[in-house]
């Protein structure tokens, strides 16, 4: 379990429903929140607090057969997957396979103090089960939703340990089965994380080198800050998290068999496509550039992106806007159209 202490206190709801989640509320606090027992009637919560057996065979009576990748390791990871000691691989194999196929190893190793680990992650839950979508939502009604329907995943198997990484979507993640605990950073502890390489990553996104569980102080000194800065957020079976985008957090699964269920959704327009690829592009060209020239890129960069875009071409005739006009698809094709261009001389 986590070492990390904090002098943070999580914020916690009692008494949301799936129907009436308070979405203005939580967008309002810009920090974690518990949902105290959000999910705690759905049917797959109600069976997994009877048994871990009981839960596998109902998924399995309701898996849609489609193969799935899956991650595997052995024990001696210890539950944490990331990487080999130069971050050059992993130190877990992926391959694909059914559900039969993961919860009868799963099943077979139970009593077993040593095991492998295996996780099932980011599987989309109408892909894998798509008899349970009916008994296992949340109503997300809410003007942000218009154009942004959440996107429902499901996460299963063995005990594991996600390291800290951020996602872009924000987050309402349900506790189905086992207990979990979300140890959660704002974006600005990025310098305290101490991030891993940008390719590869365990799982699509960058991760902390550090391990929270046993931190090593004389390589990664600057988690005392990141910790001091955290949140902890411990979930039982029926509870639900809300995260905002860009929140870094770390995930631990404590039991032999654990379950969850998230919801991700953006809140930007799709067409304005991922900043992730413009930070790609400016190490390329702006990143090692001489100190005085990218000190004048990052004023340029403070006016032009991060600062009032009506202020930046309010003295500018409006047929004269061009790149500067206010951003909507077609704006967004033409920008588009201009860069790959550009790249492609």
């Amino acid at each position: 379990m986590s070492t990390v202490t904090t002098k943070n206190q999580i914020k916690v709801l009692k008494g949301i429903t799936p129907q009436d989640i308070p979405f203005d509320e939580l967008f309002s606090q810009n920090q974690p929140v518990i949902l105290k027992g959000l999910v705690k009637d759905w049917p797959l919560v109600k069976t997994g607090q009877e048994s871990a057996l009981q839960l596998m065979t109902q998924l399995e009576q309701n898996y849609s057969q489609r193969p799935m990748l899956v991650y595997k390791a052995s024990a001696e990871i210890k539950a944490r997957f990331g990487y080999n000691s130069t971050c050059t691989n992993f130190n877990f194999t992926s391959h694909r396979s059914t559900i039969p196929e993961v919860f009868e190893t799963i099943r077979n190793q139970l009593t077993q103090d040593e095991h492998e680990y295996l996780y099932i992650n980011s599987l989309k839950f109408h892909e894998g089960f798509p008899e349970l979508i009916q008994t296992h939502q949340l109503a997300f009604e809410h003007p942000e939703f218009i154009n942004n329907q959440p996107v429902a995943k499901i996460w299963l198997g063995t005990e594991s340990v996600a390291a800290a990484h951020y996602d872009q979507p924000k987050n309402i993640a349900c506790c189905v089965a086992g207990k979990r605990r979300f140890t959660l950073f704002p974006p600005d502890q990025i310098h305290n994380l101490y991030p891993g390489p940008l390719n590869p990553t365990p799982g699509g996104q960058v991760v902390t080198l550090a391990n929270l569980n046993q931190p090593d102080f004389f390589k990664f000194p600057r988690l005392k800050e990141a910790f001091e800065n955290a949140y902890i957020a411990d979930l039982e079976p029926g509870d639900g998290l809300y995260y905002p985008s860009m929140w870094w957090h770390e995930v631990e699964a404590f039991n032999r068999f654990n379950v969850m269920v998230n919801y991700w959704w953006m809140e930007a327009e799709p067409y304005l496509g991922s900043p992730m690829d413009t930070l790609l592009h400016a190490m390329m060209s702006v990143r090692d550039r001489p100190i005085k020239e990218k000190e004048a890129w990052k004023t340029l960069f403070d006016y032009y992106i991060f600062g009032d875009n009506e202020k930046v071409h309010a003295h500018i005739p409006p047929e004269s806007h061009g790149a500067l006009a206010t951003m909507d698809e077609d704006q967004s094709r033409r920008i588009r159209a201009m860069l790959l261009n550009n790249l492609n001389r």
